[in-house]
This record gives structure tokens, sequence and C-alpha cells, in this order.
């Protein structure tokens, strides 16, 4: 089991209150220095960097305050770094592995972690040709699938072995692993499927949860995304049955098992191919057949479940119209969770998730840690983007602080040059935009 539990986006402001604390969070999303020393005691940091063009005075700049400080964990280099450049800023190994050799040549004790931007299909991952120990020296790698969807009820959980295989396939080992939760649904992301990410019931939670403990029994630590909302999506923040199936898990030793619902209540099964068992999730308010639907509309990007853009993606998609995230730009970004300027990353912020589902609920450039694919212009035969990545979670769920024009991505359009179901699979995973707070 892992001892170490990070929970992305918010949750921390200026006088150090950690309110994932209170559902046994203790690695915290951090962007200063002064939020690491206000961390109470217990807690420890892992420092969001967006950094992936090599040691460059400005990563030089942003990494050495929090160097030799043992409330820092380690750095979240980058979200989903895309190798080829094709759905966002081309990351290579070679700079990758010169900020990790950076980082531990000047602090032997810090980690660093990447989420990886799967280069298949939300139900084929593919990590070939991209990042790996070997190449990168780096020391953990997120992988995030989002498997509960508002058109896949019945969630299959051998899905999840795809992608620690792939990743076990693309040489990583089993112990640079590290799990990531879906903890969110609905709002702005759509999926490859155009249904919606769906949140979880506390018996899916649970399930997944327990899958991956098979999969990675000993992970360094692990990632439940997110607590804060963004794009207009409920996240774990606002999920109080949700909190206290992580509570549960990040303060024992053991999984717990949550009980099942009484034979007699609607049910939605959470089947799991692997072993014939299936875990019976009732549908409580949800609906009449158990599913829970998220709501139209989806960074930080990764949000339901989405293909990758948040790399790691989940597999989502955001509907109508706009690109759904900005690109980071230089000039300061106020984080309205601490009433502080973040000199490090760009002058807008947005609703864009882990790796770069589509927004259907917010127009214009709204960014994300991820790129996002706008698959909706695609199937109306028009052109299809890149958009923006994991930087721009901070204030995206206010309309003060949601600007748009600041950051656009300079990505051009691409023209599509074959049918929608014939490149879907090339594609549909490399967006979804995890980390859009911290842009």
């Amino acid at each position: 089991m892992a001892t170490l539990h990070y929970a992305a986006g918010g949750g921390l402001d200026d006088q150090g209150n950690f309110t994932p604390a209170a559902a046994g969070f203790n690695l915290a999303d951090v962007s200063y220095v002064d939020q690491v020393n206000a961390l109470p005691d217990g807690v420890q940091g892992l420092v969001w960097l967006d950094q992936y063009q090599g040691v460059t005075q400005d990563f030089i700049d942003q990494v050495t305050p929090f160097l030799n400080n043992p409330k820092v964990f380690g750095f979240y280099l980058v979200d989903e770094p895309d190798p080829t450049g094709q759905w966002g800023p081309q990351a290579s190994a070679a700079d990758l592995k010169a900020e990790s050799d950076w980082i531990h040549a000047h602090d032997p004790n810090l980690k660093t972690f990447t989420v990886l931007m799967n280069m298949g299909s939300s139900d084929d991952p593919s990590y070939m040709n991209s990042y790996n120990q070997a190449n990168t020296h780096i020391d953990y790698f997120g992988l995030d699938w989002y498997p509960v969807w508002s058109d896949r009820p019945n969630v299959d959980l051998s899905t999840i072995d795809k992608y620690v295989a792939a990743a076990e396939q693309a040489g990583i080992p089993l112990d640079s692993i590290v799990p990531v939760y879906q903890a969110f649904g609905g709002g702005g992301w759509q999926t490859e499927t155009g249904s919606s990410v769906a949140v979880p019931t506390a018996e899916q939670e649970q399930a997944m949860i327990n899958h991956w403990a098979d999969l990675v029994p000993n992970p360094a630590f692990d990632y439940a995304y997110a607590w804060g909302s963004q794009n207009g999506d409920t996240a774990l923040e606002d999920l109080p049955e949700l909190q206290q199936v992580f509570l549960a898990h990040n303060t024992s030793t053991a999984t717990p098992v949550v009980s099942a619902p009484p034979a007699t209540d609607p049910t939605t099964p959470v089947s799991d191919p692997t072993d014939g068992s299936t875990t019976p999730v009732s549908d409580g308010s949800t609906g009449t057949d158990g599913s829970t639907t998220g709501s139209s509309g989806s960074t930080g990007d990764s949000t339901g479940s989405t293909p990758p853009t948040t790399g790691s993606n989940g597999g989502t998609t955001t509907a109508s119209g706009s690109d759904g995230t900005t690109a980071p730009s230089t000039g300061g970004t106020t984080d309205p969770t601490t009433g502080t300027t973040d000199p490090t990353t760009g002058g807008t912020t947005g609703s864009g998730h882990h790796g770069g589902w589509s927004s259907a609920s917010t127009g214009g450039d709204t960014g994300g840690h991820h790129g996002s694919f706008d698959f909706s212009q695609w199937i109306s035969d028009a052109t299809s983007s890149w958009t923006g990545g994991h930087g721009s979670w901070r204030g995206a769920s206010t309309a003060a602080s949601a600007t748009s024009d600041a950051a656009t991505t300079d990505q051009t359009a691409t023209a599509d040059t074959g049918s929608f179901v014939g490149q879907l699979a090339d594609f549909v995973s490399h967006h979804h935009d995890h980390h859009a707070w911290h842009s």
C-alpha cells in the first residue's frame, strides 16, 4: 500500500489549510514555497513545475527555492508531455532527463514525476516511443485512465490492466508506476464516444482502488484526480461519499471493502473479467438504471473517462466549439485560491484538465495541463485542433479568472484527412488536460 496520497487541484490556501487532509491525503499539490512551508505536519508537497525545455535559467530559478526543504517530496515536471509535438509543445526525453538529473544532483532526496500521454486509444493504450526511466531518469510515472463514462455503466476494470501492461512494455518498471484514480465527472468533459465522463459511485471507486492494488500493490504514492473542480465538473471536494472511500483507503494498511447494496436494490454491476466477479453499484439518485450521467459539456483535462491528451488521459474530448484550453504564457497568473501570483506560469487561467478533453461548457481558450482535441469539430467535418494542457486549473471555476485570449496555443489547425471512425483511434487518447489549475 502507498503511504503517500496525492490529490490534484486546490485544497490549499496561503494560511496552510489543507482541506484534502480530511480525506486522508498527505501529498499536496503546491506551486509556491510559502505553500510548502505552511503545510501541516505529516503533509509533504509535490511541486508543480510545467517545465519540459531542459535546464534553462527559468527552470533553475523555479526549482532552486524548493531544494533541501524536508516538506518537499519532489517535482511534477510536466503533465502528459508530448514526444511528437503533434498534440502540444514537443518535449524531448533528453530535456526531461536533463531536468531530472539536475534535481537529483542538487538534492538527492527529491523525486521527479510525470503523467504519461497515452499515444494509443482509450481502449488500446500505448506508451511506446515516448518516455521511460532509461531515457528520462524520471522516478515515477502516472497512468491516468478514467473508465467511468455515462455510456459505459458496466465498468470493465480489466481495461486498467491494459494501461499497466502498456507502461511495462514501454520500459517502465512496476515500482515506478503511480495509479491515478478517477474522482470526478460531468461538466464540460466529453468522451470519444460523445458521452460524458461520469462521477463514480462509492462502490465503483472502491472497485477501481482494489483493482489497482492488485496490479500495482506498493506504489510510491497514488493520485486522485481531482480534489478541485475545473470546467464545471463535479470533483472530490464536493463528493462526500467518495471522500469516505478515500479516507478509508488513505488511512489504512489494507484495502477496505465497501459493502454492496441489497440485491433488491437497482444496481449497475461493475464487471471484473479477470476474476469473473461483479460488484453491484447502487444507482442512488443518479438514475433508474444505476448509471451516473455526467452533465454535458470536459484537463488539468482529463475528467470522466476520456482519452489521453491528461498523456495519462482517461480519454475525453471537449464538446462544442472551442478548443477548451490555452497554452500557458509568460507573465503572472493570480492564483485565486491563495491570492498569490505565480511568476513562472502563464498569463491566463482556464478550465483544462489532464490532457485535453474538449470543453463544451467554456468557450474560447481555456487551458489545462494537457492539450485537448475537439472531436465535435471533426465529426462535423470541420477542422480539428489541439488546445492547451495541464496548466490552467486554478481559478477556472470562477468567471473572473477564466480569461481566454491572452494565451492561445500556437498549434495550427489540422485538417481532417480521413473518416472520423478510421482515425479516431490514432488521436482520441491524446488529449485531456489534467492540471489546468496551475497555468
